[in-house]
């Protein structure tokens, strides 16, 4: 008989699958196991709960979305495309609001995360003090528009348009507050 060999990166991404296919209610160790070929209990070797399922989850979506961020030397540009690569993915994802509320990083991992982004801003030209602001800012807007539009709310017939203006005008807000020039041309 061959042992299976699990990871955590295995349990995570055949959870992103069922995420994706049907919602978070589709969600399940047990369903993760059956996929996997396993029993649920040897899933708890590598996720001690539900909620540090979630917490993995959400996890592996924010770096898939920072991933997603090309190299930028302008501040700028790195915070656009972050935004944008948030908000592509939080409507591409089912129930990702709950799923953002469920899991909790703990404050070692935040910080981190907080540090590799002001570190992108900050190489882009944004004063460490305001990156953590405006990274937040941007990550609000994105989640509340996602909210706004899966409620049914019609913000208009082109989404993603109008959250790249939206999204203009709040990266032009902090360049203005850091001093910085408007960026024509996006």
């Amino acid at each position: 008989m061959a042992t299976i060999v699990l990871t955590r990166e295995q349990i995570v991404a055949e959870a992103l699958a069922l995420l994706r296919e049907g919602g978070l209610a589709e969600v399940s160790l047990r369903k993760i196991a059956a996929r996997l070929g396993v029993k649920a209990p040897s899933l708890y070797w590598h996720v001690e709960s539900k909620e540090a399922l979630h917490t993995l989850m959400s996890q592996a979506i924010f770096r898939s979305c920072l991933d997603a961020v090309p190299a930028c030397t302008d501040w700028r540009d790195w915070l656009r495309a972050f935004g944008i690569a948030i908000w592509r993915a939080q409507r591409a994802i089912p129930d990702i609001q709950q799923l953002i509320l469920g899991g909790r990083l703990d404050e070692g991992a935040r910080q981190r995360v907080r540090e590799e982004i002001v570190g992108h801003l900050a190489r882009g030209g944004l004063d460490r003090a305001i990156a953590a602001k405006a990274q937040r800012s941007v990550q609000a807007l994105a989640t509340g528009w996602v909210t706004l539009t899966e409620r049914g709310e019609p913000i208009d017939h082109a989404p993603e348009e109008t959250f790249r203006q939206s999204l203009n005008v709040l990266i032009d807000g902090w360049a203005q507050r850091a001093g910085g020039l408007h960026m024509p041309g996006r």
